[in-house]
């Protein structure tokens, strides 16, 4: 769908989700476990997403970043008595672990982190989810919610529906998410233009700044 809005920057922000080492770096856990492979689709998209931020830092939107840390103890997931997604296919992920290099963000990613971003630390796929997200974008006055990052059919994807659920607008540039999987990555995008928000371009994103826009 065209982003056939005008937006104003000082309503809008950018949030980056989970570009971390254990699922984008190839020596990460994901990509230990299934090859350099399953990372690829994540490492070709993460400059873009890296362009995304410095071209919303110039029209004057701030952002923040998310980075998902497990328990190896977690006592919650325990309980399940269907194994979860880190715990299929054959393979136990053990992914992003509390104080890990896994649950670093990646270092070319770090290098475009500013003091005054925020890192919301996230134990669960949304962003949201018993995280101080929301409260922060209300308080710096986001409305227009810009998604970017990684899993798209996952932690992406759970980010967007709670969004839509608070009612944020969301706009997800296409070449700045991705995911091991092309079909879910597909099937999420046009679900978020279907129903949760715009999929649109970094290049539509800017063209449809207009500051002193907002009501």
């Amino acid at each position: 769908m065209p982003l056939d809005v005008t937006l104003d920057p000082a309503e809008v922000g950018l949030l980056v989700i989970d570009l971390q080492n254990g699922f984008c770096h190839p020596e990460g856990s994901r990509g230990r476990a299934f090859g350099a492979d399953s990372v690829a689709k994540p490492r070709e998209m993460v400059p873009h997403a890296l362009s995304l931020v410095e071209r919303c830092r110039a029209a004057g939107i701030p952002v923040w970043f998310t980075r998902q840390v497990h328990f190896p103890g977690d006592r919650g997931r325990a309980r399940r008595r269907i194994p979860s997604h880190l715990d299929r296919r054959g393979v136990k992920l053990d992914l992003c672990h509390q104080g890990t290099w896994d649950a670093e963000l990646l270092d070319e990613v770090k290098e475009h982190v500013r003091s005054e971003d925020e890192v919301i630390v996230k134990h669960r796929a949304s962003g949201f989810y018993n995280t101080r997200l929301e409260s922060v974008l209300r308080m710096s006055g986001v409305q227009v919610l810009v998604v970017a990052g990684t899993t798209t059919s996952f932690c992406v994807d759970s980010t967007i529906r709670d969004a839509y659920a608070r009612d944020f607008d969301v706009v997800v540039p296409a070449e700045c998410v991705a995911d091991t999987d092309d079909a879910a990555h597909a099937a999420v995008l046009a679900s978020t233009d279907r129903f949760h928000g715009v999929v649109t371009t970094a290049d539509e994103l800017i063209a449809a700044l207009r500051p002193g826009t907002g009501r």
